[in-house]
This record gives C-alpha cells, structure tokens and sequence, in this order.
C-alpha cells in the first residue's frame, strides 16, 4: 500500500493536482468562515440601521422615568408590547452611570448590572460606523448591536433606554437559520467551486506538463540509445518559455555530449592501431636482438671473432633503435601534458636553422644528398623555447633524409612573410599520396604499410606537430608523388606564451 502511494505521487502532475486540492480546499474552508461572518456582519447592520430610531420613538412616547423615578406602570405596558411584536429585542433601562436599573427579562438572566456607556454615547452624539456593539447584559463575555436613547427631564438627563436588537431568541433563530439553509447551500456552492477549479486546474496542467513528459521521453531515449538513432533524438520546441529554453540546453548538451561520444570513438580506434604499431615496432627489434644473443650464446664456438662482433654490432643498433623509439614515447606525452611553452626567450632563426643544418652535412654527404640552407638576412628575432625548434629543424630534416633518394635535395629556408618568421624544409624525394598527406602528423604513422626495414616508429612528425602548437604555429604541408615534399610553418616575431 505505501508502495502505491510513493508510486501515485511520484509524477510531477500528480503532486501539482494533490497541490491544488489541498489549496483549494483550504480556500473553501476559509471562504465558509469569511463568508459566515460577514453574513452575520451583515444581519446585524441592517438590524441596526433599521432600528437605529426604536429607541428614541419609545422615549418620545411613554415616559419611563419621571423625578428619577421609574414609571413601573409605563415600563410594564410597553414590555408586554414589545414582547407581543417582536419577542427578540431586550429593553434595559440605565441611570447616568449605566447600571441597569429596569429590564425586561425573566429572573436571573441579567448577569451583568452596568453596561459601558462608551457605544452609547457614540451611538447618541456620533456618525458610528454600524454595526456597533455594545455590552450585553444577559452574557458577561458578550456584545451585541444596539439602539439607544437619553431620557431627559425637567432636571437633565434621567437615563437612558437601551435596547438589544438580538437577544438570546434572535440567536436561536439565526443558529437554526444558518443550520438548516444558509451553510447548506455555502457547501453547495464551494463544492461545485471546488470541482470546477479542480477539473480547470488539471487540464490545464496537463496541458503545461505535456512538454515536460516530452522532454523527459527524450531525455531517455538518448540515454539509453547506444546507436546514432539514439544519439540523435533532439527536443522539438518552438517557443521561448522556460520548458522550451530547458530542452534548448538539453539539446546543445547533446550535440557536445554526442560529439564527444564519436570523438571517443575515433581516439578508440586510434588508440588500437596505436597499440598495434607500438607492439609491432617494439617486437620487431626486440625479436631481432633476442636472436642474435640467443645465436651468439648458443654458437660462440663456431663463430669467428669476426661474426661475434658483427652480431653484437647489429643486437647493439637494435638496442639503440629501441631506446630512440622509447624516448620519442615519453618526449611525446611530456609535450602532451605542457600547456604552454615554458621557456620563451628571443633568439634568431637563421642561426639556429645554420647552427643545425651543419649537424647533417656530413650525414647528407654520405647519403649522396645535398642540403642547402636560404636565410633571410632581415628576419628579426622570433620567441620560443630554443631547444624545442631545435628538435622541430632536426626531425624535420630527420624526415627529409630518410625518404629523399641519393642525388637528390633538401633545402631549408628562412623568409619574412607579414612580419612573421616562415620557415620551409624541402625535399627531392618519393612524395606522399593526396589521401595520406591529412595522416601524416599522426601518431605512428608511416607510408610503409607493412613497417618491416624500417628505423622509423612515426612520432617525428607528431612531435614536431605538438611543439608548433605550444609555439602557436600551424605546420602545413604540400606534396607530389616523385616530386618531393614542402613542410612549412610561421613563427610570430613578438612574444607569446600560447595555451594549448
């Protein structure tokens, strides 16, 4: 059972319609009080406003106090009177202080002897806002509405006749009255109020939560659609309320929450070739080292001095090729986790550009390559951190030597181009294909598919990519098949420390 209660209540439609229920019948029991009251504010205005003169017509006529003293025989004539008419008014007569010295009354009803004479005078010399009330005496607690008189003589002021236009019958009556009829009918009326506010009020709050429960459907679907049928469900608003800018926000969270998602996938898959390549360039000169010890352990009798040293020559380069491969590993994800350069300095371009291509003179010579450098002699100083350009220029001209044939070229240059530092390294050789040139910055890429007889791991170019981009350069480049290939990029010449 308070299971189905939670259950019940859990729609927001269904907490707003218990919301407005409750309100409403509050509502009504505070209307049924407001509404009884001012009734009997009401009945006992008219009451007054109706009788505001009895008091003084029955003075004028029957002369109830005369010398100060009560005229019994006068009192008595108009008590019965009174009684015979109207049976609900009390008469009291009051001396100058407001005791009540005569009343019409059974014994031992009047409980209070002096009524508070405030009303009356206010009711005798003002513009009283009615219904006023005045003691009763037959309820020590009580007040009720009230006509009034003086009654004057030959000596001043004898008294004064006090009249209480709903006595204890008038009550009965009114409690009857409001027992029988008029509550009756008030619930009538409220109940009818109250359903016809209740059944607006739910169908216009289906009307407003009908959007909610289509946002809500949508949400889920996206949540729990693994595929692009899924992922691309959208919400349909249309207008600028606060419903409509929620599934706004929702949809553009979606966008960023669905590119995210394919951009995940695509560094999945990066991730596995990665994986691939790393096991395939380390196993490859691991397996090869590994041989050549198992080779020269197992026959170090039958080999000479000769093929000893030639098979520790070729374990030791494997070694060294391994160690490269590593340290281009962790170079890469230090550069990875900067986010700026760190230390800029100004320094000259050319320089460093000569001061590096000397590096690999001797090494274009034995390939038969020539390397040639054109400097601007106007560039002005760039800023950066000198020794990662320095690692851009060497893997760069790395690059260009390993895949320009004998008796080609290589030419680094240095221009000035809008105030920038350009810098192009050119190369006589193979060329890369139209689709793979947007591949080549890729981590472990390389144009030999099958990666055998080849000391490359593929991160030169990785690298050289990231520190461009701590610098706040773009690195650009042009190829053709047998033709050769330009890298190129620009270097502002004005300090800058750029965020990743």
């Amino acid at each position: 059972m308070r299971t189905g209660r939670h259950l019940m209540f859990r729609t927001l439609y269904s907490r707003l319609a218990l919301t407005l229920f409750v309100l409403l019948c509050l509502v009504g029991v505070i209307l049924i009080q407001l509404i009884g009251h001012a009734s009997t504010l009401y009945q006992q205005e008219v009451a007054q406003k109706l009788n505001r003169e009895l008091a003084g017509h029955i003075v004028a006529e029957q002369p109830l106090i005369q010398n100060r003293e009560i005229n019994h025989q006068a009192l008595d004539h108009l008590f019965h009177q009174l009684m015979v008419i109207n049976p609900s008014i009390e008469l009291y007569l009051l001396d100058e202080q407001g005791v009540v010295i005569g009343y019409s009354a059974p014994e031992g009803k009047v409980r209070r002897t002096h009524v508070a004479l405030e009303p009356v005078r206010e009711f005798l010399d003002g513009n009283p806002r009615f219904p006023l009330k005045g003691d009763d005496p037959r309820n020590p607690g009580g007040r009720k509405v009230f006509s009034a008189a003086r009654i004057a003589g030959r000596d001043g002021l004898q008294g004064y006749l006090y009249i209480v236009l709903g006595g204890e019958q008038y009550d009965h009556v009114v409690q009857m009255l409001g027992d029988s009829y008029i509550l009756d009918s008030a619930l009538v009326v409220l109940l009818i109020a109250l359903v016809a506010a209740l059944t607006g009020g739910l169908v216009v709050f289906s009307l407003q939560t009908r959007r909610l429960r289509v946002l809500g459907n949508v949400m889920r679907r996206y949540a729990g659609g693994g595929d692009d049928g899924g992922l691309a469900i959208r919400y349909p608003g249309n207008s600028n309320d606060e419903i409509d800018e929620l599934g706004r926000q929702f949809n553009a969270m979606a966008d960023k929450i669905t590119a995210q998602i394919h951009e995940l996938m695509k560094m999945d898959d990066l991730r596995r070739e990665m994986v691939a390549n790393i096991s395939h360039d380390l196993r490859t000169p691991l397996t090869t080292m590994r041989g050549y010890l198992e080779t020269l352990q197992l026959k170090r009798a039958e080999l000479s001095l000769e093929d000893q040293q030639q098979y520790l020559q070729t374990a030791l380069s494997h070694s060294q090729r391994l160690a490269g491969m590593v340290e281009e590993l962790f170079e890469l994800a230090r550069l990875d986790s900067c986010e700026s350069v760190v230390f800029s300095e100004p320094f000259s371009m050319c320089e460093l550009v000569q001061d590096v291509t000397q590096k690999f003179v001797l090494r274009a010579r034995e390939k038969s390559i020539q390397l040639n450098a054109s400097l601007s002699p106007d560039a002005p100083l760039v800023y950066g951190d000198i020794a990662m350009m320095q690692r851009v220029l060497e893997n760069l001209l790395e690059n260009g030597l390993r895949h320009t044939p004998a008796g080609g070229t290589i030419r680094i240059g240095v221009d000035v181009d809008s105030g920038n530092i350009v810098v192009q390294v050119t190369d006589t050789g193979c060329g890369i294909p139209a689709e793979d040139v947007p591949r080549v910055f890729e981590r472990f890429y390389q144009q030999d598919k099958n990666r055998s007889g080849n000391s490359s791991a593929g991160l030169g170019l990785a690298i050289v990519k990231r520190i461009l981009e701590l610098h706040g350069s773009i690195i650009n480049v042009t190829s053709e098949l047998e033709k050769g290939t330009t890298i190129s990029f620009s270097i502002p010449a004005r300090p800058v420390v750029i965020n990743s």
